[in-house]
């Protein structure tokens, strides 16, 4: 038997329903809202503190060319093994990855004297970057620091860089200090001349060019790395990180968990951390002509890491 309503009964009935079936979804969008918020701002401060903000009309800092691993002054099994960690944090951000016979442009050098090591480096007068002074090179030469890093870069046009320019005569640190984990061909050094694109004009929106590391250089004092017992996964991984973005000299994350805690903490990650392989992500996955790309860096870090 069905049971009759009025048309009026029937608005009252539902009336007196409604309440009971809206009162858990905004309760349940406000938590989430609460939490993303928090989210957000945890990886704005993290960028922030973490990543080299770019000067007026620069662009952000990365690798356009393929990146060509090479370690020096470490057995080649131990060499070996921090290429592949290098080499797997290329490819879970998507950075521009070369093959296995390569001009080494990424090097990573550990050494119980690295201040020697960069004399030699010096005295082989590699094309030096220099931009924005002397200053920067002067603290990276006479840096205390476990772990020091320079990187040279590049003019050129998003999608690829023009002007090309060898690393091959950095080779020559690997004799005095140990094996080498690859073979080297060396070459002359290239020039860095302009390169011309396309539309080389900045907008409000967008930059004409873009710049690229050209090569990196990572020097690592073996008797700190001693000191702080770390691992050779560790190093693979804070080279990794340090090696593939422009990383801030100091840079500890902010407090939050990351490989650039190494020498912070008394128990640091054992690898890259979630925070981590978004900040590598974010930077290869975003567009770096887009002068909004540290904002758009951010987006993207909070969609990998939201639950």
């Amino acid at each position: 038997m069905r049971l009759a309503l009025s048309s009026a009964a029937a608005v009252a009935l539902l009336a007196a329903a409604q309440p009971a079936i809206c009162a858990n979804p905004p309760l349940s969008v406000t938590i989430e809202a609460t939490h993303e918020q928090a989210l957000r701002h945890k990886v704005h401060d993290f960028v922030a503190s973490v990543v080299v903000q770019p000067i007026a009309h620069e662009s952000l800092l990365r690798w356009n060319r393929p990146v060509c691993p090479l370690v020096v002054g470490l057995p080649r099994d131990w060499g070996e093994l921090i290429l592949a960690h290098i080499s797997q944090a290329a490819r879970d951000a998507h950075a521009p990855l070369a093959g296995e016979h390569c001009e080494p442009n990424l090097f990573v050098v550990v050494s119980p004297q690295p201040d020697q090591v960069l004399k030699q480096w010096m005295a082989n007068r590699p094309k030096v970057d220099t931009p924005h002074g002397l200053e920067p090179l002067k603290q990276f030469l006479h840096s205390t620091r476990p772990i020091r890093v320079w990187y040279n870069s590049e003019a050129g046009c998003e999608g690829g860089v023009h002007q090309s320019q060898s690393a091959g005569q950095l080779s020559a640190l690997g004799a005095p200090y140990g094996s080498m984990s690859k073979s080297v061909s060396a070459g002359p050094p290239g020039g860095m001349g302009p390169s011309f694109c396309d539309n080389s004009i900045d907008t409000h929106l967008t930059y004409g060019d873009i710049r690229s590391i050209s090569y990196a250089i990572v020097v690592a004092d073996s008797n700190k790395l001693h000191a702080n017992h770390v691992t050779l996964g560790q190093l693979g991984d804070y080279a990794a990180l340090v090696g593939l973005a422009n990383i801030q000299p100091d840079a500890d994350g902010g407090g939050e968990p990351t490989m650039l805690r190494l020498f912070h903490d008394p128990n640091p990650p054992p690898g890259l951390t979630p925070w981590d392989r978004a900040l590598l992500y974010s930077l290869y996955n975003t567009s770096q002509s887009g002068k909004l790309q540290l904002t758009d860096m951010e987006v993207s870090m909070v969609r990998r890491m939201a639950p």
